[in-house]
Formats: structure tokens, C-alpha cells, sequence
């Protein structure tokens, strides 16, 4: 499952796009734009509950090691933690054990998705999870990589909670 966690339009039309490779994640899921916080969040709880226990999950939105959302985009209207994100996972999916991908925008190794692997290592049913993210700007129109191909992929870093 791929879900869209920006208002940014480019954004939601690349994950849209055949050529975006997000056919393999299966699912493709746009949070609708225009919604408040709360709202937003509600939806993607939705989908997050909607997870089987070994599907894998792909969150794209602008972010930077802290915050995934509309951060960098010139909205500031949704914003989510990685605490929020585990909140969620934990709530929603707590025994799903398929791999992870957070295509955002990073500038560390200490990024998004291994914060996210820190927050999710408290919680034993998620003990052994992958998740994969960057340590750079992620343009636009990247790739998504496969879920059985992010292990092989260099320019992903990977954390096991």
C-alpha cells in the first residue's frame, strides 16, 4: 500500500502515474487535499487500518528527518511526527511485518524512517520490521522502488526495528 501524505499535487499525480512504478505497492492511496489536520489524519488512519499483516507500506510526502507532510512544499498544513507514525502503526496495524519505505526528503542517517524504526522498536509485535527511507532530497518524480527490491537498493538506507 502506497499512501500520499501531502496536499502537493505533484506529488499525488507522480504516484498516480504508471511510469511512477507505484503499481507495486498495489495500492495507491491519496489523502484528499483540502483537509484539515484531524481530518487527514483520520484518513490515513483509515488506510493504515485497512493493512494486512504482511503488506508492505510506502508513506510518500515532503518531510525532512523529523516531520513527514506538507513540510517544504509552501502548505503547512498537515505535519506528522515519527512518534505520530508509530502511534498510528501500533493502533492500527500492530502486527503487520511486511517492509516499510518513507520516500521523503532526509538530510541524515539519524532520518525519518530510523527514527520511526527507534519509536516502533517499543512496541514487541513490530520487533523485526524493515523500513527503508533516504538521507537526501527525493525529487518528485523518483521511482518507487519495489518493495521486494528495497533491501538491494543503495541509496536507500535500512533499519530494522
Amino acid at each position: 500500500m502506497l499512501i500520499v501524505c501531502t496536499q502537493d499535487p505533484a506529488i499525488a499525480s507522480w504516484a498516480q502515474n504508471p511510469k511512477s512504478n507505484s503499481g507495486s505497492w498495489q495500492n495507491v492511496f491519496c489523502l484528499t487535499a483540502g483537509q484539515n489536520q484531524t481530518q487527514a489524519t483520520n484518513q490515513l488512519k483509515g488506510h493504515l487500518a485497512n493493512l494486512s499483516q504482511t503488506e508492505p507500506l510506502c508513506l510518500s510526502a515532503h518531510g525532512n528527518d523529523t516531520e513527514i507532510g506538507d513540510e517544504g512544499s509552501g502548505l503547512s498544513d498537515w505535519g506528522w511526527t515519527t512518534a505520530d507514525i508509530a502511534q498510528y502503526l501500533a493502533d492500527k496495524c500492530p502486527k503487520n511485518k511486511g517492509p516499510m519505505l518513507m520516500s521523503v526528503c532526509c538530510k541524515t542517517v539519524a532520518n525519518f524512517s530510523a527514527g520511526l524504526a527507534t519509536k516502533l522498536g517499543k512496541i514487541p509485535a513490530l520487533k523485526g520490521v524493515w523500513i527503508y527511507g533516504y538521507n537526501k532530497s527525493v525529487p518528485v518524480t523518483q521511482t518507487f522502488t519495489a518493495p521486494s527490491q528495497m533491501g538491494n537498493m543503495v541509496d536507500l538506507q535500512g533499519t530494522q526495528v
